[in-house]
């Protein structure tokens, strides 16, 4: 509280805040929310004209960067979730040791019992070492080498998410109930075939939740992205800021609602599953 005490004051005691009078804020604000209004229906008053306007501007520009932003995104998750599925049994405190679950099978070398003991805190470096890289700088660097193309914002987002997934789907294991698996690996089945038989398919409900919750972030992302100049939604909201407010708003709608597609189509898959 005392944190937020102090913010507050430095904040409101800025010139940034303090050089616009309450009326003069209220005033660009009615202007603001007057310019959303979708321009042919400023002029004729009649709302009818928003649907030849919307199309217009969804088949001039608007379709191709949504599929653009689409695809982005999509590819990137998709990406992410092929790296991330086969490092998660060497990421696992559980299985990525000498003695999975606390149970020997047999001897085992120093050196096996030395790649066991890294491999483990490596792989989870990773995860770490990748989410704290942001995707727009990652972007930046390889949209320098690569050319202003669509896979500098694919491995960027891909990258990034890499250790978000990582993490995310490596607490799910972590959580997940063992005795199944305990009795696998007692029987003599190996790490990774634990992994696939007995553990995925108890928490893949789950890794479904994760996965389209991070799909729907690499829409915002690469909408976020296309600012750096590809032809994305960014980029449309980005040349309708400040002139085209309408346009703008329209952009934006049109990103959120493949968002809401995408939460519909991972309720009815995930129910589909249960």
């Amino acid at each position: 509280m005392v944190l937020v005490g102090v913010s507050w004051a430095w904040a409101t005691s800025t010139p940034l805040l303090g050089r616009l009078s309450a009326e003069r804020r209220w005033l660009n604000f009615k202007n603001f929310a007057g310019e959303l209004v979708p321009a042919p229906v400023r002029k004729s008053g009649d709302w009818g004209d928003a649907l030849p306007w919307a199309w217009e501007l969804l088949t001039d520009e608007g379709f191709l960067a949504l599929m653009t932003t689409f695809g982005i995104a999509t590819a990137a998750i998709i990406l992410s979730g092929t790296l991330v599925l086969p490092l998660l049994p060497l990421a696992s405190r559980r299985l990525a040791r000498v003695d999975p679950f606390g149970l020997r099978a047999g001897k085992t070398n120093r050196a096996a019992g030395l790649v066991w003991k890294l491999s483990g805190p490596f792989v989870r470096f990773a995860f770490v070492l990748c989410r704290s890289l942001p995707e727009y700088l990652i972007a930046f660097l390889l949209i320098s080498l690569l050319g202003l193309q669509v896979w500098p914002l694919v491995l960027a987002l891909a990258i990034h998410n890499l250790g978000i997934l990582g993490r995310l789907w490596g607490e799910v294991v972590e959580n997940a109930d063992d005795s199944a698996a305990m009795r696998a690996y007692a029987a003599g089945q190996g790490r990774v075939g634990v992994f696939a038989t007995t553990t995925l398919p108890g928490v893949f409900n789950r890794f479904l939740i994760y996965f389209f919750y991070r799909w729907e972030t690499c829409v915002k992302d690469a909408t976020v992205l296309g600012m750096l100049g590809l032809l994305t939604l960014g980029k449309l909201i980005a040349l309708s800021k400040g002139f085209f407010w309408d346009q703008m708003l329209f952009y934006v709608l049109l990103g959120g609602s493949v968002i809401v597609l995408g939460d519909l189509f991972s309720m009815a898959l995930r129910r589909w599953l249960r």
